[in-house]
């Protein structure tokens, strides 16, 4: 087999599966139930960044990570990061009942909880791992990559304040690598990123009660 024939044939296969395993979901194509029953098509949050939670009532570490939720939302907020970002969980698998029964136990006041009785958007959001997390950007684009948890404090915080900046999960990502850490930590005044020297100016006055908030919960 010739080189040029090596090059045809492995173009054609990043092709067929890089490519076609990565298709481009938009908001308009989800529409799910709220919790009174009625319809509700994710394009109406169009312009806002998306914070999505799958899962499902009966898996424990599903539940476990909703109160790191809870205490991401008021982090944004006390930052003044949030008027632009909306959290939403999707539950798959159950009942609406186990749902709506679920939800009762839940701290979780400021999301919008909705229930998916389609398999479909379980595939396209979910992709049979739970809990998952996904981004919609500002143009109603589902991110290739999946979102951080929201128990992993600050990268998280930085990933949704980038999002609204119109950064991707991956480049929001590798700023953090590059500087997030010692900027946390003092050992840096200011990064080349000033998104991230941004973002730090609005953390770092509150990491204290931020890290104490997330040590209470954890023990």
């Amino acid at each position: 087999m010739n080189k040029k024939l090596v090059q045809l044939t492995f173009l054609l296969c990043w092709s067929i599966f890089g490519f076609a395993q990565q298709p481009q979901y938009k908001l308009n194509q989800f529409t799910f139930e709220d919790t009174s029953g009625k319809k509700y098509n994710l394009d109406s949050l169009k312009g806002k960044v998306v914070y999505v939670d799958c899962w499902f009532p009966s898996c424990p570490p599903c539940r476990a990570e909703m109160p790191y939720s809870q205490l991401l939302q008021q982090r944004l907020h006390t930052m003044k990061m949030d008027s632009n970002i909306v959290f939403i969980t999707i539950s798959f698998k159950q009942s609406t009942e186990e749902w709506k029964t679920a939800l009762h136990n839940l701290s979780m006041p400021n999301a919008v909880h909705l229930y998916s009785p389609a398999s479909t958007y379980e595939i396209a959001l979910a992709g049979g791992n739970y809990p998952t997390y996904r981004l919609f950007n500002t143009n109603g684009e589902l991110d290739i990559e999946n979102a951080a948890y929201p128990r992993e404090l600050t990268k998280i915080d930085f990933t949704l304040f980038a999002a609204t900046q119109k950064i991707t999960i991956n480049d929001a990502k590798k700023m953090f690598a590059e500087g997030g850490q010692k900027l946390l930590e003092g050992k840096m005044n200011s990064s080349k990123y000033e998104l991230l020297n941004t973002f730090f100016k609005r953390y770092n006055p509150h990491k204290v009660a931020f890290k104490q908030a997330y040590l209470a919960l954890s023990h």
